[in-house]
């Protein structure tokens, strides 16, 4: 029999946030409190185990041996306790719970709108928190616990992740509407000024491969990994672009920019729902996977 008060759940939320982000900062934007409120919280819960949970030292947060034993043994309880939660709600016929769901800016923009409206407005009760990373950092951010799920491109399945295919998107020529060339080869476009997302991205990688296969060398003057700042550019008439069709759709129906895909480079990227298999996804998730 347990003898004494037990730690309250949100105060060992806070020191696991704490211990998976190493820094009390970025714990505490997560949570969404104040990091005084945050401090207080760890505080507490060691007070109420007895036990140093953290050197700080600087800005740098490490766990004690007593913290890491927190960690392994409460971190699955603490989740496993959010699971039964959410699935008592869902036989009650209501979902609910803390989604935290990751995806590319380009997605979040252009394609994420019209899919959340309809499940916020069936799951009330579900807080979503949506974290905006680039395709390459979301798959990391899985892995480690700190995401529930993300939708990004992927260039290969990443390791150790469920992946579902959602939707492809075509690359498309983006170049301003007052340009006089109406090509829709690229073969047309290799002496102009190109604006291009960086080579470390997986849509460059993409393009960069399907360039190579044709033989085509573009001449890129400027990047920058925000799809929004290219078709600003492009708008300046710095120079013409190349990006996933949903990205310009908006601009091209406002008639703001032209966009149309290539005869002689087809390059497609695939946006696909990614989680962690080692857990079993709470009924707001798979909601969510469905919606």
């Amino acid at each position: 029999m347990l003898k004494g008060p037990l730690p309250a759940t949100d105060q060992l939320l806070s020191a696991l946030t704490v211990a998976r982000l190493g820094s009390f900062t970025r714990a505490a934007q997560e949570l969404e409190l104040s990091q005084p409120a945050l401090s207080r919280q760890v505080m507490g819960l060691e007070r109420t185990l007895g036990v140093k949970l953290f050197d700080r030292v600087g800005r740098a947060v490490r766990l004690t041996a007593m913290g890491e034993e927190l960690v392994q043994r409460a971190g699955p309880l603490l989740e496993e306790l959010g699971r039964v939660t959410s699935n008592l709600s869902a036989a009650s016929g209501a979902n609910a719970g803390r989604v935290r769901l990751g995806a590319s800016e380009s997605v979040a923009v252009n394609s994420l709108p019209s899919i959340l409206r309809p499940y916020l407005m069936a799951n009330r009760r579900v807080n979503l928190r949506l974290v905006c990373r680039t395709s390459e950092r979301l798959p990391e951010m899985v892995a480690s616990g700190e995401l529930d799920m993300a939708v990004c491109a992927v260039e290969y399945d990443p390791p150790g992740l469920s992946t579902r295919r959602l939707w492809d998107e075509e690359l498309v020529l983006v170049l301003p509407v007052s340009h006089p060339s109406r090509s829709r080869s690229i073969a047309s476009y290799l002496h102009e000024d190109f604006i291009l997302l960086p080579s470390t991205t997986v849509t460059r990688r993409l393009l960069d491969r399907g360039l190579a296969e044709h033989d085509f060398d573009l001449r890129v003057v400027l990047e920058h990994d925000s799809p929004e700042v290219i078709k600003a550019m492009v708008l300046a008439g710095l120079g013409l672009a190349i990006l996933p069709e949903p990205t310009v759709r908006k601009e091209t129906r406002r008639g703001e920019l032209a966009a149309w895909p290539l005869t002689d480079l087809k390059v497609t990227r695939s946006i696909v729902a990614l989680s962690d298999p080692r857990r079993q996804p709470w009924p707001a998730e798979a909601a969510l996977l469905e919606a």
